[in-house]
Parts: structure tokens; sequence; C-alpha cells
């Protein structure tokens, strides 16, 4: 005991911290090399369409330096919080140990130099003297001695706990990934290695509920940057998906998340119980297809940059989810989110960010070089209905259950839109196409709204409600339109809620002059029409379609 007592007296937990310091740079360090080797060599090299033998073995040469780095970054940060957090603990179990010596010494008695403590010594005569020894403020010093050996003890033990704890942990960190690194696996393995470090430390997540995006925001912005940069690296999987944090944050999230899980099936480690190895290569084959999709915009100009606001490959069955922006939605001007229909799946990403991205073109057309920023999110956050729609089980477009179960996601997603904005405020309109509009109904008709200064139903079959003035919004910024031969129109106002385009519904009609049910994008004045409704223009309408009233009830 006497050298951890020694130890502990004299112990600086500046040397710590300095060394997690250290090591916290060399994460960040990781973190931007990273970036700029994504943006400069490996991006430009795959827009440049190189292809071939050669080709092939540079881009795995280049995935994986990028790897490396993503480990490092992630090791580092998990090295700095193990110590960060060791030394905080033992300079609390010092402060402790201080605290008992001193009140022992303020009673009279003796702590020696092993942490011992004594009742103070009997004089020869008192030795001898058997109502020295039973004085009664002997006898209450005698206890108040235990109490201050028990507290000593405690802080001896509390300190020799945190020692261990940072020992494990350390321990099951790979320092010899720079000089021996795996071929796959290792990023994957990272991220075991750090929950498994948490779990060593008896670290609490410190990562809140998603259910507020408000207090999210608020937690995120009382983080310092060392934390917050930590909490990226150790918990991408709970940050990625947080409503109210800054899009650039959640973006980096979920593409460690996206790396991860890319490394773990390539490793050949099963991704989850009960799935079969030809669930297993469908699953990794979407998700290359799906980083490729992101990689080729990493050299776009800064308002074609890509967000990735959220991702779930084995989500709904395996249609999965995801969200991604175009443009930054919390410093732009204008936001527009985009929610796709029936048939769309995480294999939709490709045409949909097409979509998005004549959505944005439209809407600076619109602007008409006024230099507006204008960011547009494609929201595949819910399980949208299955094709072919007239074939058991895929009967799910004909009802409101799927666009009810989505409903309060979406409203997550818009409330934490404007908390990630903090002051600034965007004009935000959101936008449905075919069952997506009804998904939007029911999210706009539910809870307090959608918080939308626009909502846009475009071939909409119904949304869920009799009127526009059941979307938590005035009227006058209702919007829909439908091209006169898309058969939607069979479908409109028979079991989702009445036909948006009808009188009695209010809001507006806009102009409509493409054909059919995906020609919404190809141009002419539908094209023209959804950019001036993203940038807050008034769109060319057309009257409201009549229709005789309902039969009474």
């Amino acid at each position: 005991m006497s050298n951890l007592f020694e130890l502990l007296l004299n112990f600086e937990p500046t040397g710590l911290h300095d060394a997690a310091k250290a090591w916290r740079d060399l994460s960040n360090g990781a973190h931007s090399a990273d970036t700029r080797h994504r943006n400069q060599v490996n991006g430009p090299l795959r827009q440049s369409h190189w292809d071939g033998d050669d080709a092939k073995l540079a881009f795995a040469t280049l995935d994986r330096t990028e790897q490396i780095l993503e480990i490092v970054r992630v090791e580092s940060a998990t090295v700095a919080l193990t110590l960060d957090t060791v030394a905080d603990r033992i300079y609390q179990a010092q402060t402790n140990l201080k605290n008992a010596v001193h009140r022992a010494e303020e009673w009279g008695l003796t702590v020696s130099s092993d942490g011992t403590v004594s009742l103070p010594a009997l004089s020869k005569g008192e030795q001898n003297d058997p109502e020295a020894r039973s004085d009664p403020e002997r006898k209450a010093l005698a206890t108040l001695r235990g109490d201050a050996q028990n507290w000593i003890n405690q802080a001896l033990a509390a300190a020799k706990e945190a020692n261990d704890q940072g020992e494990r942990a350390l321990g099951r960190l790979d320092a010899n990934i720079l000089t021996q690194p795996r071929v796959f696996g290792s990023t994957a393995e990272t991220a075991t290695d750090v929950k498994d470090v948490a779990k060593d430390l008896g670290l609490a997540d410190p990562v809140p509920d998603n259910k507020d995006p408000q207090k999210s925001a608020d937690w995120w912005k009382s983080l310092t940057p060392e934390q917050q940069s930590s909490y990226i690296a150790l918990y991408p999987d709970k940050i990625g998906p947080l409503d109210g944090l800054p899009a650039t944050v959640r973006d980096e999230a979920n593409r460690l998340v996206l790396d991860q899980q890319l490394d773990a099936l390539k490793a050949g480690n099963p991704p989850g119980s009960g799935m079969t190895y030809d669930e297993y290569n469908v699953l990794q084959a979407k998700l290359v297809k799906f980083k490729e999709q992101l990689d080729q915009h990493d050299t776009a100009a800064e308002d074609k940059q890509l967000f990735l606001l959220g991702f779930d490959p084995k989500a709904y069955d395996g249609d999965g989810k995801t969200i991604i922006a175009m443009g930054n939605p919390d410093t732009a001007d204008h936001t527009a989110v985009f929610v796709p229909g029936t048939g769309t799946t995480i294999d939709s990403t490709g045409g949909n960010l097409t979509r998005v991205n004549d959505m944005q073109d439209a809407a600076k057309r619109a602007a008409k070089g006024t230099n507006e920023k204008v960011s547009v999110v494609y929201w595949l956050g819910y399980d949208a209905p299955e094709m072919p729609v007239v074939q058991a089980p895929n009967l799910s477009v004909g009802w409101t259950g799927r666009s009810d179960d989505g409903a309060e996601a979406l409203r997550q997603f818009t409330k934490g839109t404007r908390a990630a904005q903090g002051g600034h405020h965007s004009h935000l309109s959101v936008f449905g196409h075919s069952y997506g509009t009804t998904l939007v109904g029911a999210a706009a008709a539910g809870g307090n709204g959608l918080g939308a200064d626009d909502i846009v139903a475009i071939a909409s079959p119904g949304m869920t409600v009799q009127r526009a003035d059941q979307l938590h919004i005035d009227p006058s910024h209702f919007w829909t339109g439908r091209a006169t031969d898309d058969p939607i129109e069979l479908a409109a106002g028979l079991t989702l809620g009445d036909d948006p385009m009808i009188d009695r519904f209010g809001g507006n009609n806009f102009l409509v002059d493409t054909s059919g049910h995906s020609g919404y994008w190809d141009g002419g004045e539908s094209l023209a029409n959804q950019g001036r409704l993203i940038v807050d223009v008034p769109p060319t309408t057309i009257p409201k379609l009549h229709d005789s009233p309902p039969p009474p009830p």
C-alpha cells in the first residue's frame, strides 16, 4: 500500500491530459488527411472515369489508405478519451485521499507514509494507566481513526480501479495498425473495440435519445470542440441519425458507419443473425453501389456537395432507408425536402439524386441570379409501398398504414432541420410524389405539423385529409399538380383522403405540362414550377378542379 499511497499523493494529472491532447491532435489530423485524400486524390481520379486492371488496383490501395486514416482517427480518439478519463478519476481519488489525510490530521491522528492511520501515542505513564487507555475521548478518536482509514482505503482502491480500467481499455486497441495492417475487417473491429473500451471504463452513453431535436441541438452546442470530435469518432452510429445536429456532423458520422459496415462485409463477418449468404452478398453489393453514388459527388462544387443525414441498408426488410441533402440545409436560404413514393428503395438512390439535382437547378433558375443558396433533401425515411402494387401482399399503397408509420419521423426531421439552422431561418418547403404525398399529408396533419412554409403534392392519390387547412398550414401555401394523363388520377380520392386537386380541398393547383406519372422532372413548366416553389416565387397556376360535394354522412 505504501507505494500506491505515495504515488497517489504525488499524482500530477497534467501529464496524462497532455498525452491525451497529443492523441486527439493525431485523431483530428488523420481525419483532415482522410478528407483531403477523398476530395483531392481519390475523388478526382474516380471522376475521371479511370478504368482497367491498373485502376482497380490503384483504387483498392487508395481506399485502403483512407481506411487506415479512419482507423487511426478512431483509435487515437479512443486513446485520448481513455487517458482523460483515467486522469480525471485518479485526480478525484487523489482529492478524496488528501481530504481524508487532512481530516485525520485535524483530529490529531497520525498518517504514516504507507497510509496507515494511528491514534496519538500514549506516554509511558498512560500506557500503564487503565483509565487513560479507556478514556471516552480516546475511544471516540478510535472510531474517527476507523473512518479516516476507510476513506483512505477507498481512495486508494478507486485509483487502482481507474488504473486497471485504463490498462484494460488501452490493451484492446491495435498499436500495430500502421505497421501490420489487416486487409479487411480492421475498421469494423475498431468500432467494436471502441464499444468494449467504453464498457471497460464504465462510461455511460453520452448521446441523447432521438426524441427531441431541439434538446439534441442544445446538447451538441454545449460540448467542447474536443468532445464533439471524440463523440463523432466514438459514437458515429448514434450521432449520425440524431435530428437537430449540424448536417456536416451527421454526414461525417454516417460516412464513418458506412465504411465500417462495408469493411465488415468485405471481411466476411456475418452482418446479422438469420441472414443467408445470398442476402449477405446482396447487402454488400447494395452498399458498394450506394457508396459509389456518394463518392461521385466528392469533388462537386459547394452547392452540389452531398450530406448523408441518415441511412440504414437493412431497414424495412432490406428496402433500406436513406436521407441525403444536396447542398447544406443548415446554411441554405431555401431548403426543400423531397419524399418519394411507391417502389422506392435504397437502390433507387441514383435516380432520386438526379431528381434532386434537377429540382435544385430549377430553383436556381427561378431565383434569377440572386446567389441564394438552395438545398434539396432526398428523404427516404419511411417504408415506401412495394411494387407491383396490384399483387398481394403489396397492397399497402392503397392504405394509410405506411404513411402513418412514417409520419413522426418526417416531423422529427423537419423539426431537426429548423433546430440545426439555429437563428438562421431557411424557407422550408416539403415536396411529396405519389404515395410520398400521403406520407407528407399524414405528417403535416399530425402533432404540430411540419413547420414548413410551403407544402407541395405532386401526383397525389390523397393526403389522408379532406382539406388543406387540416395540414397545419395556411391553404394559400399548399400547392398540388398532376399530369393530365397520369394514371394516379384513377386512385385519387378513393382510400387515402380527398383528391387535393379538387376545389373543396383548398390550396392551389400549379401547371403541369409533362406526361405520365414520372415525367414531372423532365423539364417544362412542371419542373420550373417546382423550382419557383422552392425559392418562394409564385408558380404558374391553373384553376382547381370542380367536384360535386361529398354525400351526407
